[in-house]
Parts: structure tokens; sequence; C-alpha cells
């Protein structure tokens, strides 16, 4: 269940490539310069072949465009490689572009160096990259293992007390045990992480009934997020799905009328895009809760005219 997420397996996997780029031989034939007695058709057949491929044409043109963009970054890692904090930070902003093509393209422009000073500052840079690659593989499995524990302790208060097991869909004295659980926990992004990395397991393992209980969880850690306290609104979005019938017909008699509650929603939404890093995946699970909450306020009113 604890699955890794596709970022950590492919850390994992790059740091493995680079343990092995590094330890195989610098000289391969494919970075050697070709001799003076291959034929002159072979060189001309190269040359058209290069420049199409720089023109954009043919199927070289991605590669060209590729090594481009690794040679871009490498230069950027080469002015920052005496500078710790700078050398840790371009790492960790482009560490999954560190996978085996990025590892032997270090070691082709070390082996194509015109001094040795040269060669020996890409091989030292390699290391140091390998070495803050490698820190970062660990930190995340260790981050996964503590979420995981953590989200294993939540997703078992969603069990029957008496017999441990789930029944789904859950009931509302589940949900609450999970929402308490959810309340005294700390749900961050790492923690949002997993919980998607354990969805999506349990979606390919055709456990809908797991899927149906992270589901819960997150509408839980949504709820507790964007519950201010301060409007009629927070009304519904503090309150479990199964009752939020319940709390529209509440704040309705109450004089909340569509008009405010579309008002209130929408500065809520905009605080949530805004206000949240773009793309996090906390950003992500309020936003959908919030149109969630809207496509069922647009039902309730529609249904009272």
């Amino acid at each position: 269940m604890a699955a890794l997420s596709s970022a950590t397996s492919a850390l994992v996997g790059n740091c493995s490539v680079a343990k092995r780029a590094a330890a195989a031989p610098r000289t391969r034939a494919w970075c050697r310069t070709s001799s003076a007695g291959q034929n002159a058709s072979t060189h001309t057949h190269r040359r058209v072949i290069v420049a199409h491929a720089a023109a954009g044409k043919g199927p070289g043109a991605d590669a060209v465009s590729e090594v481009a963009n690794m040679d871009s970054l490498i230069d950027l890692l080469v002015a920052a490689n005496n500078e710790e904090a700078a050398l840790a930070k371009l790492v960790a902003e482009n560490v999954l572009k560190f996978d085996q093509k990025m590892w032997m393209r270090i070691a082709s422009r070390s082996d194509a160096a015109p001094t040795q000073d040269d060669k020996d500052t890409f091989m030292s840079l390699a290391g140091k990259c390998m070495k803050l690659v490698e820190a970062m593989v660990e930190q995340t499995e260790t981050t996964i293992k503590e979420s995981s524990k953590v989200l294993e302790s939540i997703v078992a208060k969603a069990a029957d007390p008496t017999t441990g097991e789930f029944n789904v869909p859950l009931q509302p004295a589940s949900v609450a045990r999970m929402r308490e659980a959810v309340d005294a926990a700390t749900v961050d992004e790492r923690m949002l992480n997993t919980v998607y990395a354990w969805i999506r397991k349990s979606d390919e393992d055709k456990m809908d009934g797991m899927v149906h209980i992270l589901q819960h969880l997150l509408q839980c850690y949504a709820a507790r997020e964007l519950d201010t306290g301060a409007t009629p609104l927070d009304k519904v979005l503090g309150a479990s799905a199964d009752v939020w019938p319940a709390k529209f017909d509440e704040i309705v008699s109450g004089g909340f009328e569509e008009e405010a509650f579309n008002r209130d929603l929408q500065k809520r939404m905009e605080s949530v895009v805004l206000g949240l890093p773009n793309g996090s995946y906390t950003q992500r699970v309020q936003a959908e809760y919030l149109k969630e909450i809207e496509d069922r306020g647009k039902q309730f009113y529609a249904g009272r005219v």
C-alpha cells in the first residue's frame, strides 16, 4: 500500500544509474572523434544529418535539443560548483533531470574537455551532484515511511472499533473518527503526496473500498483547512458530505441566499488559487473540495426555485 511516488521511484533509479556511470570507463566509442582514414562520404552523410537535425528536420532534432538543454543545465552547475548552497538549490530544482543521459553527458563533457583541470572540474561536479541526489532520495524515502505510518493510523480510525473491519460506504461515525484523527495530525504536502500514491496503488489493485476511504480522508483535510468559522458557508465547509443538505437548509433559513453563497465561495476559491503553491496537492485538494461544494450548492438552490 505504501507505494513510492513516481518521483521517488525516478530518483532511486537515477541514483543507481549515476553510480554505474561513475564506475564506467571514461572513454566511449560514441565520444571519440573520427579517424583520418574514414570514408569521406560517411563524413558528408553525417554533416547532412546534423544539419537537418539542427534545422528541426528529421528524427535527430529532438536529440540535438535534448543535448542542448542538458548542456545548459551542466553549465549552470559548473558555475555553481564552488558554491555549496547554490549547487544544492540547483540540483534540488532539477533533480528529476539527473537520469542516465545526464550522467553520461557530464562524463562526455569531461572526456572532451581541453585541459586536465577542466576534466577534473566535471568529474568533481558529478561526484557532488551524485551525493546531493542520493541525500534527496534518502530524505524522500524517510519522509514517505513517516507519512505512511501517520496515514495508516488515520485510516485505521475508519474501521469498526469492535471488529476492525472497514464497512464502505463509511458510516457517519467512522468519518467522524477519521476527522478527529486528521485534525490531530500534521497533513502537509508530503502527506498528501503519500495519500495520492495510496489512491493510485489502490485503484490499480481494484481496491475500491480503500479509494473511498482515502477520498473521505482528503475531504476531512479540506474541511479542516477551509472552515474559518467566519461566515455561514463555513457550516457547510466544515461538515461531512452526508449532512450538506441539512447544512444548506440551515444557512438558507438564516438568510444566506444564492448570491451570498456564490460571492463567498468565489472568495474562497481565489484564496486557494492565489494563496497556495500552484500545482501543489494542497491547492488541488482544497480546490476540488470547493468545486464539489459549488456543485452541490447549485443543485440545492436550483431545487428551491
